[in-house]
């Protein structure tokens, strides 16, 4: 072995006998000597856990104080730069209406020549969905949405702001109420009635006036959208002439339709109450559109009225009534209207046969429950006319034609069925001889009948129409007799 091989051998039975360890390292320390230090670790992290729970339910109980608050607006918020934090709707609607109210109200006129009218307030706002919207932030969405919101508002507000509209129809309404103040129709020349004297009367033409409504309209429009509540509108006017002058009335206006009537019965009374009736109703006016009531003309029939007793009929029976016979002027009234080609708005049948009109063509009045109405539905002025002479009456309308050129009507009846006349009754009378037997009435029969409006052009039939139903009851012969032995 030489001397470096010795040299090695010796330095590796050294290193053998030094204990095993990193040069100047200390002998670890047991557990238990440990113990304390492990132990303020321990303390110090559970202050520490203590600490941030006790900051962490104090947040809480802050954050639900905060979201608490749902009925009011929250701070940051503002509407026409009022602050609403704090307030409650009702509290804040408060404030924003007269915050909108001292912008300015409503005060827009409208003039039309020497007159002005004032403009129907139409302002509306969208204050309500504003505050509404306004409200919503903090309000809407989960907890932790909501705090952010909140947390925002207290960095940067928000601001809204009111907005002033209005509603076309409303504006449009407002603007015909102040055009219909001021316009005035045209009138037309027209036929007004009839002077023994001096023949039809006429009333002469008038020009009217009328506003141009689409350009205020357009006024309204503009002065809305620059903000000038209070401005004055001018309407401009123009002139609208007659369509009928004078001299075209008195071509227009014609005698449309002529019905005479006359009663097979001789009675001086009865004539009377014609009379008085037929001048009653005579130079009746009406404008078109206007509804004829013989009612309404006449009245009740009473002594009072200057009516006197005559035979009408009374619950199918033939009596003594005053107004007797006035039934005569209405059914000529009726047939005239119907010829006229007017509409007919009421008509109702007699009880029983009337001799002075075809069946199913007349026309029964009684005050309190049967009436004669017909409706103007020409183009001018329709003028009744009525002659009574005894038993005949003539009726006669004077109009602007309704029907075309060549066209006429009249009615058309047909009997659907005759029902015979009821056994007789018996009356007893002393002052018969017994065994005696006299009629005191023959009875009759009875009849339903339709009927027809027809239309002709040029005498030929071009229509038919059903108008109405009428039914006449039989009536029953009346035997007075002695019965006696």
């Amino acid at each position: 072995m030489n001397k470096t091989q010795t040299e090695y051998t010796k330095k590796q039975t050294e290193y053998k006998k030094k204990p095993v360890g990193r040069p100047g390292s200390r002998r670890r320390k047991s557990l238990w000597e440990r113990a304390p230090i492990l132990c303020m670790a321990l303390v110090a992290l559970v202050a520490v856990a203590l600490v941030v729970g006790i900051f962490a339910v104090k947040k809480t109980m802050e954050h639900k104080q905060i979201l608490a608050h749902a009925d009011t607006f929250y701070e940051g918020v503002y509407v026409e730069n009022i602050s609403l934090g704090g307030l409650s709707m009702e509290q804040a609607k408060e404030q924003v209406t007269a915050a909108v109210s001292e912008k300015g109200g409503w005060a827009m006129k409208v003039s039309c020549g020497d007159e002005t009218y004032e403009l129907d307030n139409i302002l509306l706002n969208n204050m309500d969905e504003v505050l509404s919207e306004a409200f919503k932030l903090g309000h809407v969405g989960s907890d932790e949405e909501r705090l952010s919101t909140i947390s925002l508002l207290e960095r940067k507000e928000r601001y809204f702001t009111v907005a002033d509209y209005y509603d076309e129809e409303a504006a449009k309404a407002a603007i015909d109420k102040v055009s219909d103040l001021y316009d005035v129709e045209a009138q037309d020349a027209a036929m007004t009635g009839y002077d023994e004297e001096n023949g039809f009367q006429y009333s002469e033409e008038k020009p009217g006036r009328k506003v141009d409504r689409d350009d205020l309209l357009l006024q309204l429009k503009e002065a809305f959208a620059a903000g000038k509540y209070d401005a004055v509108l001018t309407g401009k006017i123009s002139e609208v002439a007659p369509a009928m002058d004078l001299a075209k009335a008195k071509e227009a206006y014609v005698c449309l339709a002529k019905f005479r009537t006359e009663a097979n019965v001789d009675n001086d009374d009865r004539d009377h109450n014609v009379k008085l009736a037929s001048d009653t109703v005579n130079n009746t006016l009406l404008a078109p559109d206007e509804e004829f009531s013989m009612n309404a003309l006449i009245g009740e029939t009473t002594e009072a009225q200057g009516y006197r007793e005559a035979a009408t009929y009374s619950k199918g029976e033939v009596v003594p009534e005053f107004g007797g016979g006035v039934c005569q002027v209405s059914s000529t009234i009726y047939n005239a209207v119907v010829k006229a080609g007017l509409e007919t708005t009421e008509r109702n049948g007699h009880s029983m046969t009337v001799s002075y009109v075809p069946l199913g063509e007349d026309a029964m009045i009684a005050y309190s429950y049967s009436d004669l109405k017909f409706r103007n539905n020409s183009s001018g002025n329709i003028l009744v006319l009525l002659d009574a002479y005894g038993p005949e009456v003539i009726c006669y309308i004077y109009g602007i034609p309704i029907l075309e050129e060549g066209v006429t009507v009249a009615m058309d009846s047909r009997v659907e069925e005759t029902i015979p006349v009821p056994e007789p009754e018996y009356v007893e009378d002393d002052s018969l001889s017994p065994g005696e037997e006299k009629y005191k009435s023959y009875g009759k029969e009875g009849y339903r009948v339709v009927t027809d409006l027809v239309t002709y052009k040029d005498g030929e039939e071009i229509s038919r129409e059903f108008l109405h139903n009428s039914t006449y009851n039989p009536q029953t012969p009346v035997i007075r007799r002695n019965s006696g032995s």
